[in-house]
């Protein structure tokens, strides 16, 4: 089977130079500190300085099997991507290869400082408040980058597992921001939001954004710490959605049989891309 990878390879690395020598009139992108090849079959490395968060960040970035300059592909973001990029990238090429999916690019986003990254402000925790920063990030400097060097279209979704992950995706479901129209949840611990899932009118931000996809879902076999109470939060939300929810939310609540907490997170990956792109389009 004949490789790819070399000419992908010198492709990304021309853009790189093409980007770099543009920074001076596009100075919302950030310059590519350095690219190299990432150690598996699975795509690219690469780490970028954001001035949005004054620190350096690494991506991973996985690419289809047919990747060319002439097709947008949907982006799949996927936070923490230290543990799950090696998993989910191959995953996903193979959903595309048997057309469950379209060919996207997936990016894998490192998950180091778990307990200030991604949380917005929670009464409850005072050093929270970085959430707003981090999308600063994604759409200033990370999406313009993205798109510049892999062509990525207007599909944006987003997975996230367990607690942190699941507060920023309801960030990202609730609050203002508007850069995913694709938010996939697994096994959400939800009570630190409960300031913005039980405020008055709690989806009137959403209700003004375009039609977004909503994926929820938990593992009946958890275990007792997660069932006795995340799940319980869970199953609150999922009530309150059935209330309230505006109509142009698209989702979907999913109690995976039989999956425990790792289990339901490649379930709820798959799953969730799957009904994205049959319930969007």
């Amino acid at each position: 089977m004949k490789t790819r990878l070399p000419a992908l390879k010198q492709k990304v690395l021309l853009s790189i130079i093409v980007l770099i020598s543009c920074l001076s009139l596009h100075a919302q992108s950030p310059e590519p500190l350095h690219m190299e090849k990432y150690t598996t079959v699975n795509g690219e490395k690469f780490v970028v300085h954001s001035n949005v968060l004054n620190q350096d960040k690494e991506i991973f970035v996985g690419l289809p099997k047919n990747f060319n300059d002439a097709t947008d592909y949907p982006l799949v973001l996927v936070l923490e991507g230290e543990v799950v990029f090696d998993t989910f990238a191959p995953l996903m090429r193979l959903m595309a290869d048997v057309g469950e999916i379209p060919e996207c690019v997936i990016v894998g986003i490192p998950f180091y400082n778990k307990h200030l990254e991604y949380a917005p402000k929670i009464s409850s925790h005072p050093e929270s408040g970085n959430a707003d920063n981090v999308l600063n990030f994604y759409r200033k400097e990370l999406f313009p980058l993205l798109d510049s060097l892999y062509h990525c279209g207007k599909d944006k979704i987003i997975w996230t597992h367990s607690g942190l992950g699941g507060i920023f995706c309801t960030y990202l479901l609730l609050g203002s921001d508007n850069q995913f129209n694709g938010i996939i949840s697994s096994s959400p611990n939800l009570k630190f939001m409960r300031d913005y899932i039980e405020k008055e009118n709690a989806f009137a931000d959403l209700a003004k954004k375009g039609n977004v996809f909503y994926y929820l879902t938990f593992g009946s076999n958890e275990g007792e710490d997660y069932m006795s109470g995340m799940y319980t939060e869970v199953k609150q939300f999922k009530e309150k959605l059935e209330k309230e929810a505006p109509d142009n939310l698209i989702w979907k609540y999913q109690l995976n049989e039989n999956d425990d907490h790792f289990t339901n997170a490649v379930e709820t990956f798959t799953d969730g891309l799957i009904l994205y792109f049959r319930m969007m389009k």
